[in-house]
């Protein structure tokens, strides 16, 4: 237990067990509330009990670590028993973080720039950088080109493989994940520690007597461009002294995020008292599994988050009711649409018509309705009728459970090792976001489809249970990493083919969902890819529209379907060759045209350099090289050939061309041309004898061929002399 003792003296004590007494609740204020239910937690650590039995100095030394670490020193030549302090510290932290970053991906977590991928990716970097700092090179296997945390990860997974056999069959996906990892962040890691040694040294240089601080910009544009973690910058910077505007890093890091990220998955009601709302309105009675049809009372409306008690025609509200048969957005799946109707007294005139847009989640288990009045006016306490718009329900049902029926046809095809990282179920389509380090190929995306389009045909009665959440996961049922359930859980099952924890709806038989077909696949972050699908009714109309546009290529190419890939191709070759063609001719007609302009170069003394700059009209990029290097060739060594041309759409192109002669004087083609296309909005480069460039602003090619036939002359003379 805890001693109560003096515990500063660390060499006579260890705590290695502790006992919380759970009594208070902290409020805001700083008020202690009593708990309702208090409690007592336990706590042992495995480590400490470890090194106690191991008789060893820290929890790192012991059989849990050790055999990690002594790896990396292997890899590294060194010796952890000779190891100063420093040397010692650095391998402790490749020997804590090795091991949780195999759990980890072990676990389904990909490195990632948000949430928990961002943790492992994290880690991973500090592991890379850690490593190559103590000289770390390789991956252990004479390969010096090599990365060197999957040899690590293999004293990992072969220390792991008798507690928790998940990671040995495993091994492919944690150490390819690792390899990709390493060698992504390796790419970057030279140039951005560069880029920070330069932030530093002008922090250093600017501070005066303040103390040093680099900015939140450039702590950001390394995390942002050059992927370093905010705690690898941190790190490195306080090596050398210096501290770092967290302040203004976050103000960044906020900007982006209200740049890229506009979707919100739970609304918030802006109430002047959100207690008051909470005591007065018990959780919405949600009754859409049974029915899309119920009666319900008006609980509460709101305009702009604030109550009221009436709300007229014409009027956009948000509506609560005491139960809904409408679904509210949660899980990937899209808010119900459909109609709110209020009626007089005893069944009588139809008083009201409210049209429902969005149904969100608020307060912990509130329906918020939202919605316009279409029709007459409603108020707080009166009876409505609810109606779900059932053609849009049915599209939601066959999208959820091809989703599900899409997982399980991704872990059979690609490996039981992805999981899911995503989701959105509409309407008309469905988006399944998943983690895998490649794109899937045309095969699989094929062999994806067809196990779908297979599971729908065998039209299978779905079973939904609910159960203890253990139970659930006891029979085999598959959970949304990171998600939070509660004690009893929704089951639906496909038997044979899915099971997995959901609230969503569903269909009752997968021949319901009619067929199934992928729009695209891609890759949207690190380790993330990206299917786009649709089903049921869309599944229909997509293949129609496909299958229109099919009829109308297949009239103008006048072939057959099946023959309208050959078709395709022949007339991309044909293309191919016409262009060729045309593109051989420009050139010709631009060396033919050329070669009438040579009589026009100028002779500059003392060492009698030709000098051509011309405007060659609207001659194309590939035919101005052409003639550049036609005139180079036929104007006598020494010579300077500057050509430019408008090809239309706004562009311009210019062409340098010098002799060894003119190289010879310092004069660099590259440099010269460069410069040059920074008048016509643009810039290029290229080699000391030839260069290109290209602008967007034709406007100023006149002027810009002026400044570089009196640079190119003046720069001749003054070498010249």
């Amino acid at each position: 237990m805890r001693c109560v003792q003096d515990l500063n003296d660390d060499s006579r004590f260890i705590e290695f067990y502790n006992l919380v007494f759970m009594q208070y609740n902290k409020n805001d204020d700083g008020s202690l509330e009593p708990l309702k239910q208090k409690n007592i937690d336990t706590g042992m650590g495995l480590e400490r009990m470890a090194r106690i039995l191991q008789n060893v100095p820290n929890n790192y030394e012991t059989d849990l670590i050790f055999p990690i670490m002594e790896k990396a020193a292997s890899m590294a030549l060194v010796s952890y028993g000779k190891a100063d302090d420093a040397m010692r510290t650095n391998l402790k932290v490749i020997g804590d973080h090795m091991r949780a970053v195999v759990y980890l991906i072990s676990d389904g977590v990909i490195p990632s720039n948000i949430g928990r991928g961002y943790v492992v990716r994290r880690l991973i970097r500090r592991v890379v950088r850690t490593g190559r700092l103590i000289g770390m090179r390789g991956d252990g296997h004479e390969n010096s080109e090599g990365a060197f945390l999957p040899s690590l990860a293999e004293t990992v997974i072969s220390l792991s493989s008798e507690i928790d056999p998940d990671v040995e069959s495993r091994r492919k996906s944690i150490l390819g994940e690792l390899l990709r990892e390493e060698l992504r962040f390796v790419q970057t890691l030279g140039r951005g520690e560069k880029l920070l040694d330069e932030l530093l040294d002008e922090a250093l240089g600017s501070a005066g007597g303040d103390k040093p601080c680099l900015s939140g910009k450039d702590v950001f544009l390394l995390y942002d461009t050059y992927g370093f973690p905010i705690e690898i910058t941190a790190e490195i910077a306080s090596e050398r002294d210096v501290t770092i505007d967290m302040k203004g890093f976050d103000i960044e890091m906020e900007n982006q995020r209200k740049q890229s990220q506009a979707a919100h998955n739970v609304i918030k009601l802006s109430v002047g008292n959100e207690t008051e709302i909470v005591k007065s309105i018990p959780d919405t009675e949600f009754l859409g599994y049974e029915s899309l049809f119920a009666t319900a009372v008006v609980k509460a409306l709101l305009i702009n988050g604030n109550p009221v008690e009436n709300v007229s025609e014409g009027t956009d509200v948000e509506i609560l009711l005491d139960r809904t048969p409408f679904y509210a957005e949660s899980g990937g799946q899209v808010g119900d649409n459909g109609f709110l109707y209020v009626y007089g007294e005893e069944g009588g005139k139809q008083n009201a018509v409210i049209q429902i847009k969005d149904v969100q989640k608020s307060l912990g288990n509130i329906f918020v309705h939202k919605g316009t009045i279409k029709q007459g006016s409603v108020e707080v306490g009166k009876k409505i009728d609810a109606a779900v718009d059932g053609k849009l329900r049915q599209g939601a049902k066959a999208h959820h459970t091809a989703t599900h029926l899409l997982q399980s046809a991704l872990k059979s095809v690609i490996g039981s090792e992805t999981s899911q990282a995503g989701s959105l179920v509409a309407f008309d389509r469905l988006r399944f976001d998943f983690s895998f380090h490649r794109p899937l190929t045309e095969k699989e995306l094929l062999e994806i489809e067809s196990l779908v389009n297979q599971w729908i045909s065998d039209a299978t009665h779905l079973e939904t249970n609910v159960m203890a959440l253990q139970d659930a996961k006891n029979a085999g049922a598959t959970a949304m990493f990171g998600e939070k359930y509660g004690e009893q859980v929704r089951v639906v099952e496909v038997p044979g083919v899915s099971m997995e924890l959901c609230g969503g709806t569903h269909v009752s038989n997968t021949a319901e969902i009619r067929g199934f077909k992928i729009i695209s696949e891609q890759g949207i972050a690190s380790g993330v890819r990206r299917i786009e699908a649709v089903a049921g009714d869309a599944f229909v109309e997509y293949v129609c529209s496909r299958d229109n546009y099919m009829r109308h290529l297949c009239s103008s190419l006048k072939v057959k379907a099946e023959d309208v890939n050959s078709r395709v191709e022949t007339i991309l070759e044909e293309l191919r060759t016409a262009r060729n063609e045309a593109s051989s001719l420009h050139s010709k007609i631009a060396v033919l045209k050329a070669a009438s302009l040579a009589s026009k170069a100028v002779l500059v003394e003392p060492h009698n350099v030709r000098i051509l700059v011309e405007n060659m009209g609207d001659v194309d990029a590939d035919a101005l090289k052409s003639a550049a290097e036609h005139l180079v060739g036929t104007l006598q060594d020494p010579a300077a050939v500057i050509l430019g041309s408008s090809p239309g759409d706004g562009k311009v192109s210019l062409v340098a061309a010098f002799s060894p002669g003119v190289v010879k004087l310092g004069v660099q083609a590259g440099k010269f041309v460069g410069g040059i296309a920074k008048l016509c909005g643009g810039g290029g480069g290229g080699k000391p004898n030839f260069a290109q460039a290209g602008g967007r602003k034709p406007e100023n090619l006149p002027d810009a061929l002026e400044k570089a036939r009196a640079e190119i002359v003046a720069v001749v003379s003054s070498k010249a002399s």
